[in-house]
Protein backbone atom coordinates (compact mmCIF):
# COMPACT_ATOMS: atom_id res chain seq x y z
CA UNK A 1 0.00 0.00 0.00
CA UNK A 2 1.43 3.37 -1.00
CA UNK A 3 1.60 6.05 1.69
CA UNK A 4 1.32 8.87 -0.86
CA UNK A 5 -1.16 9.77 -3.57
CA UNK A 6 1.17 11.33 -6.09
CA UNK A 7 4.85 12.15 -6.45
CA UNK A 8 6.35 15.12 -8.16
CA UNK A 9 8.53 13.72 -10.88
CA UNK A 10 10.63 15.95 -13.08
CA UNK A 11 12.44 13.27 -15.08
CA UNK A 12 13.24 15.53 -18.01
CA UNK A 13 14.46 18.48 -15.96
CA UNK A 14 18.05 17.25 -15.49
CA UNK A 15 18.21 15.07 -18.62
CA UNK A 16 19.23 12.09 -16.50
CA UNK A 17 22.04 13.86 -14.59
CA UNK A 18 22.20 13.12 -10.84
CA UNK A 19 20.68 15.68 -8.50
CA UNK A 20 23.33 16.74 -5.95
CA UNK A 21 21.21 18.84 -3.63
CA UNK A 22 17.59 19.69 -2.82
CA UNK A 23 16.34 22.43 -0.50
CA UNK A 24 12.75 23.32 0.34
CA UNK A 25 12.11 27.06 0.51
CA UNK A 26 11.63 28.54 3.97
CA UNK A 27 9.88 31.47 2.27
CA UNK A 28 7.20 29.59 0.32
CA UNK A 29 5.49 26.29 1.01
CA UNK A 30 5.32 25.45 -2.71
CA UNK A 31 8.89 26.31 -3.80
CA UNK A 32 12.01 24.17 -3.71
CA UNK A 33 15.46 24.33 -5.30
CA UNK A 34 17.72 21.66 -6.79
CA UNK A 35 21.25 21.48 -8.15
CA UNK A 36 22.51 18.79 -10.54
CA UNK A 37 25.89 17.30 -11.43
CA UNK A 38 26.17 19.53 -14.53
CA UNK A 39 26.35 22.70 -12.39
CA UNK A 40 22.74 23.67 -13.06
CA UNK A 41 20.51 25.36 -10.48
CA UNK A 42 16.72 24.86 -10.65
CA UNK A 43 13.85 26.67 -8.94
CA UNK A 44 10.50 24.82 -8.81
CA UNK A 45 7.09 26.16 -7.78
CA UNK A 46 4.44 23.47 -7.34
CA UNK A 47 1.66 26.05 -7.40
CA UNK A 48 2.61 26.93 -10.99
CA UNK A 49 3.59 23.52 -12.38
CA UNK A 50 5.12 20.29 -11.08
CA UNK A 51 6.58 18.78 -14.25
CA UNK A 52 9.32 21.33 -15.04
CA UNK A 53 11.19 23.97 -13.06
CA UNK A 54 10.38 27.68 -13.31
CA UNK A 55 14.05 28.65 -13.50
CA UNK A 56 17.14 26.84 -14.81
CA UNK A 57 20.52 28.58 -14.50
CA UNK A 58 23.76 27.03 -15.75
CA UNK A 59 27.12 27.61 -14.02
CA UNK A 60 29.38 25.21 -15.98
CA UNK A 61 32.53 27.34 -16.05
CA UNK A 62 32.30 28.49 -12.43
CA UNK A 63 31.68 25.00 -11.00
CA UNK A 64 28.63 25.34 -8.73
CA UNK A 65 29.32 23.80 -5.31
CA UNK A 66 26.34 24.69 -3.16
CA UNK A 67 23.44 27.06 -2.61
CA UNK A 68 21.19 28.31 0.16
CA UNK A 69 18.17 30.55 0.50
CA UNK A 70 18.28 33.57 2.81
CA UNK A 71 14.98 34.91 4.08
CA UNK A 72 13.90 38.48 3.31
CA UNK A 73 14.88 41.20 5.76
CA UNK A 74 14.55 44.96 6.30
CA UNK A 75 12.22 46.08 3.54
CA UNK A 76 13.07 43.23 1.17
CA UNK A 77 10.04 41.14 0.22
CA UNK A 78 11.58 38.10 -1.46
CA UNK A 79 14.46 35.76 -0.60
CA UNK A 80 18.07 35.88 -1.73
CA UNK A 81 19.76 32.81 -3.22
CA UNK A 82 23.45 32.49 -2.34
CA UNK A 83 25.56 30.29 -4.64
CA UNK A 84 29.12 29.13 -3.91
CA UNK A 85 31.67 28.10 -6.56
CA UNK A 86 34.83 25.97 -6.85
CA UNK A 87 37.10 29.01 -7.16
CA UNK A 88 35.93 30.29 -3.77
CA UNK A 89 33.62 32.97 -5.14
CA UNK A 90 30.10 33.63 -3.89
CA UNK A 91 27.12 35.05 -5.77
CA UNK A 92 23.97 36.40 -4.12
CA UNK A 93 20.90 36.99 -6.27
CA UNK A 94 17.55 38.46 -5.31
CA UNK A 95 14.62 36.34 -6.45
CA UNK A 96 12.19 38.54 -8.37
CA UNK A 97 8.87 38.91 -6.62
CA UNK A 98 6.93 37.82 -9.70
CA UNK A 99 8.88 34.54 -9.65
CA UNK A 100 7.73 33.99 -6.08
CA UNK A 101 4.08 34.63 -7.02
CA UNK A 102 3.80 36.57 -3.76
CA UNK A 103 0.28 37.83 -4.43
CA UNK A 104 -1.20 34.51 -3.28
CA UNK A 105 -0.94 33.28 0.29
CA UNK A 106 1.59 30.42 0.49
CA UNK A 107 -0.65 28.09 2.52
CA UNK A 108 -3.49 28.63 0.05
CA UNK A 109 -1.09 27.82 -2.81
CA UNK A 110 -0.03 24.56 -1.15
CA UNK A 111 -3.61 23.57 -0.32
CA UNK A 112 -4.65 24.28 -3.92
CA UNK A 113 -1.81 22.12 -5.23
CA UNK A 114 -2.51 19.24 -2.84
CA UNK A 115 -6.22 19.24 -3.68
CA UNK A 116 -5.43 19.18 -7.40
CA UNK A 117 -3.32 16.02 -7.09
CA UNK A 118 -5.50 14.26 -4.54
Amino acid sequence: KQWYQRRVRGDRSTRGRPVRSVQWSRYSSTIFYTMDSANKFYMWDLSVRDSTPLVIETYEEQGLLSFTELLPSAGITSPVIVLTFKDGSIEASHVKEEAMNSSVDNITKLEKYLSSVG
